[in-house]
């Protein structure tokens, strides 16, 4: 897509997607604290490129030979927009009568359920190997630290809302203006109890530290009060076990 832009500045036409750069399609951008690389990635104006160049358009034009890949790039960045652009992220309220946002969340989420589930029920091979949610090298999928934060936010935050328009029917959620974030609030926790640096490899050890902490210390309450800030996050138990060598 980068190549397409510089060919279309070249011939002096506009480009579809002018906030775009060539250090924001490369996947390391993605994992720093910047996140400007990742919210231009989910932008419609990215979706309808994709979309444009995947399609044959016009008498005589043929289907790009990357048109299945793009697709499905295509069919990931949607998901993405509609988990946060259009979901976490958004400037629009949610209360008891507006759901359209919950819906976009829950309709980005399952991509990711219906990806995973694809590779789990086929048993997915690739080069002789079998597909492990868990396994170090496993590209298949997103890491699975990654894929365990996606669930604690999507079961956090639409819980969240649930019990809040129940019993707040009148009122309303902005979740751009949400004063905290319990994923950040649970990965400093774990960031906390790896030195200040969580890795892969300390990962699971921090996430056992904390259920181990939460078991013993189960009833914390709040300084505001106990309310719907004190609702327990869904945190896997022992979800990912790491792959043993073999005798």
């Amino acid at each position: 897509m980068w190549q397409r832009e510089k060919n279309r500045r070249a011939k002096n036409l506009a480009r579809e997607v002018s906030s775009l750069q060539e250090s924001y399609i490369k996947r390391d951008a993605w994992t720093k604290l910047n996140v400007r690389p990742a919210k231009v990635m989910q932008q419609e104006q990215v979706l309808a490129e994709l979309t444009q160049h995947a399609s044959s358009i016009g008498i005589g034009l043929q289907q790009p030979d990357d048109a299945a890949t793009t697709l499905m790039t295509r069919d990931y960045l949607s998901a993405c927009n509609l988990l946060f652009e259009n979901g976490l992220l958004s400037h629009n309220t949610i209360d008891s009568t507006n759901v359209q946002l919950i819906d976009n969340i829950r309709e980005g989420y399952q991509f990711f359920e219906d990806w995973l589930d694809t590779l789990l029920e086929e048993n997915y091979q690739h080069d002789g190997q079998e597909f492990r949610l868990t396994g170090s090298k496993e590209r298949r999928f997103l890491s699975w630290q990654t894929w365990d934060l996606l669930r604690v936010m999507y079961y956090g935050f639409t819980r969240l809302v649930s019990s809040f328009t129940a019993r707040h029917p009148r009122s309303f959620i902005s979740p751009l203006r949400l004063n905290g974030s319990a994923v950040e609030t649970l990965f400093s926790q774990f960031k906390a109890r790896s030195g200040g640096k969580l890795t892969s490899l300390n990962y699971e050890t921090s996430l056992r530290c904390y259920l181990a902490k939460r078991s013993l210390a189960p009833t914390t309450i709040h300084h505001s009060g106990k309310g719907y800030r004190d609702v327990e996050l869904k945190v896997s138990y022992a979800p990912l076990v790491r792959k043993t060598k073999r005798k």
